[in-house]
């Protein structure tokens, strides 16, 4: 990137900050205010031009730094760029730098990928020189629960231990992590035989949700075949509505009920939509229970509480 653009002093004043910096927060920059102030600053910031002044693309701390020393005068090298360039510039730097934790990584992968659409995991990879497994990885690890994530930016928790998480129910996943920073010194195979044994408690529950899955699947594909029907009723209704002359009274009474089945179609629509979101999945327990008592299993379940005859298709519409 040397060979672009040029690079001068720029008033400070005119140098703003990147309202979508990779970044959470910009700290720790007293040690770097310091040495600018005895050796100057060595790497101009990189800025492209925008409508009133300059904006940050890589070099948010040693702008701040150099506010916080109210220098007049920052070295800029200034280059027009895109907003995907300027985007993949900041990143290639921070990640190269690593002055990003984890986290932040993961954040500004999936902006790249998934809120701009820029490209997919494989072109981010080799613009910012990683593999596609690292930048999938870092990824995935905004699945973890929050706090997980905070303790991973504080280095509490290591990333590939977030990660050998990721299959876990979120309370087991918090279980896990309260047992990981209440010791010290674990190595990998410790941390991966506590998440094993986790895993190993949840047996019963992902075939819980594997069973529901399913139903849900079944259910959705009764539906689409029930609008297909009504879609092609509604099509022969029309035939005979257009066919039947001159009788207006008839033809409003057939408007009536035509009305109707395109309502009814409207509904499914709708059940279709809402399905995964509102059907309860006590639903699907009693089926579920009674596989597993045929099996040995204990129940975990209470049939007067999740009897299928108990939901109602009113709770789908709230």
């Amino acid at each position: 990137m040397s060979y672009l653009g040029i690079v001068e002093d720029t008033d400070t004043a005119k140098v703003h900050y990147n309202p979508n910096q990779l970044r959470r927060k910009i700290e720790n920059i007293e040690e770097l205010s310091e040495s600018i102030r005895k050796h100057g600053l060595l790497q101009p910031i990189v800025v492209r031009p925008r409508e009133h002044g300059f904006e940050v693309v890589a070099g948010n701390r040693r702008l701040a730094a150099v506010k916080m020393l109210r220098m007049r005068k920052v070295a800029c090298h200034i280059i027009e760029l895109s907003d995907k360039e300027a985007y993949e510039v900041a990143i290639v730097e921070n990640v190269q730098h690593k002055t990003m934790n984890p986290i932040e990584e993961a954040i500004a992968f999936k902006k790249y990928v998934e809120r701009h659409g820029w490209g997919g995991v494989t072109e981010l990879a080799n613009r910012i020189g990683k593999s596609q497994e690292f930048v999938s990885k870092r990824i995935q690890l905004l699945r973890l629960p929050e706090r997980i994530q905070q303790e991973i930016i504080r280095q509490r928790i290591t990333t590939s231990a977030g990660l050998e998480m990721l299959p876990l129910e979120k309370n087991n996943m918090e279980e896990v992590a309260d047992i990981l920073l209440s010791k010290q010194q674990l190595t990998r195979d410790d941390i991966r035989n506590i998440i094993k044994m986790s895993r190993n408690s949840e047996e019963y529950s992902e075939k819980t949700v594997t069973e529901y899955t399913q139903e849900i699947y079944f259910i959705d594909k009764a539906l689409r075949k029930s609008i297909a029907v009504m879609k092609s009723t509604l099509v022969n209704f029309d035939d005979i509505i257009n066919n039947i002359g001159d009788d207006w009274v008839i033809r409003e009474l057939l408007m009536q009920y035509r009305m109707i089945i395109h309502g009814d179609i409207d509904t499914f629509l709708k059940l279709r939509k809402r399905l995964n979101a509102k059907v309860p999945r006590g639903y699907f327990m009693l089926q579920s229970d009674h596989r597993h008592r045929k099996a040995g299993h204990e129940s975990k379940t209470n049939n007067t509480i999740n009897s299928i005859h108990l939901w109602s298709t009113k709770g789908v519409w709230q």
